[in-house]
């Protein structure tokens, strides 16, 4: 009886040996900061006092403001696709 309990803790203490737990890998991506690019306008004319021209000159400010700010966001997003692609071929 004795050699069946030994033997019994011997055969667990060696099947123990050759399990090996593999953790999944992570990797973190981050898109360069040059890639963040909105702009905004920090000053603005007094409402009271504008004139059309200002206006005009405001609203054309606002514009090349919002289209830099839309194309920094596409090549942040098409950063993160491509990061994506990446890792999945992986």
């Amino acid at each position: 009886m004795k050699k069946i309990i030994v033997a019994a803790c011997l055969f667990l203490a060696g099947c123990g040996s050759d399990i090996k737990l593999i953790a999944p890998e992570y990797k973190i991506v981050k898109a360069p900061d040059a890639l963040y690019n909105c702009p905004v306008e920090k000053r603005f004319p007094k409402p009271d006092t504008l004139t059309e021209r200002q206006v005009g000159v405001l609203l054309l400010k606002l514009q090349r403001n919002n289209l830099a700010c839309k194309n920094s966001i596409e090549a942040v997003k098409n950063f993160y696709d491509e990061a994506e692609k990446t890792v999945n071929e992986k």
